[in-house]
């Protein structure tokens, strides 16, 4: 038997030089074990695991200490103040792509019923996001993988929003709409020779949703050139893009005609999300 202090050395221990934050990690790993908060760890430290609990928690720091993300161990990600599942092969949830909303929540100050666009989904973290914050909003999210959308709507389900119709897609070429009031995209923009990108987000997440061909930006590029035809009359297209490729995709939204083209900065002032006007 092993008290909730030593456990939590233990787990110190164990992802020192592996993670980033040792000690939090081990209060996260082991909360989720016992299905308790942080708070009940710190105020029990001195209460005694079972045997099967340690062996559970032994297991997820193993996992941990090989790499595999605390969200998909979780199997859960908050974003936006929302706990939303997340498994292998779906992308993690970003806090920058909160950065999405507040924009797009800003365009829509003054307009409840918008009709709105996610492309690429995933988990559905931004179409349930402004489903929450936007209730009367008719929002339709796509992405290319059923499993994506198979677990998107589990999160709608759980979250008890209604207002967003789920379909598979790729891209464009099931949406039948086209007088979108905004359409907005955290597509892959990583490049396949980047050398910045972590290597447990590279191990474990979804390849489909990190990289893109041409330097990263071709997704990009695919969905600013036709999501003019999915947009009403100064209708808004959105797109998170990596932090060096602001000019490129200003580029090709001047390219196809877009207006009002700004980008915006994220939490570490790195340039993270650029939009464009459709006037038609």
């Amino acid at each position: 038997m092993t008290t909730i202090q030593q456990s939590i050395q233990h787990g110190r221990e164990l992802l020192t030089n592996k993670v980033h934050h040792p000690q939090q990690e081990a209060f996260l790993l082991l909360a989720h074990a016992i299905d308790k908060t942080k708070e009940f760890l710190i105020a029990h430290s001195d209460e005694q695991l079972s045997d099967g609990a340690f062996q559970i928690y032994k297991n997820y720091l193993s996992r941990r200490a090989e790499g595999e993300p605390v969200a998909y161990i979780q199997q859960q990600k908050e974003f936006w103040s929302l706990p939303l599942k997340v498994s292998p092969g779906v992308l993690i949830p970003r806090p920058e792509t909160e950065l999405i909303i507040e924009i797009t929540l800003k365009l829509l100050a003054d307009k409840d019923c918008a009709n709105i666009l996610d492309l690429g989904t995933g988990s559905g973290c931004i179409a349930l996001a402004l489903a929450k914050e936007k209730p009367l909003a008719t929002i339709t999210a796509c992405d290319n993988s059923s499993a994506c959308v198979g677990l998107a709507k589990l999160n709608a389900e759980n979250l008890a929003i209604n207002n967003v119709n789920f379909i598979t897609s790729h891209w464009f070429e099931s949406v039948e709409i086209n007088n979108f009031d905004i359409i907005i995209s955290n597509p892959p923009y990583i490049s396949h020779d980047d050398e910045d990108i972590e290597h447990e987000v590279q191990k474990y997440e979804p390849d489909c949703a990190l990289f893109s061909n041409n330097q990263g930006l071709e997704d990009l590029f695919h969905i600013i050139e036709h999501a003019a035809n999915h947009l009403s009359s100064n209708g808004v297209l959105l797109v998170e893009h990596g932090y060096k490729q602001g000019n490129d995709v200003r580029t090709q939204f001047a390219e196809y005609r877009y207006d009002n083209i700004q980008t915006s900065l994220d939490m570490q002032q790195h340039e993270r999300v650029t939009q464009g006007t459709v006037t038609k």
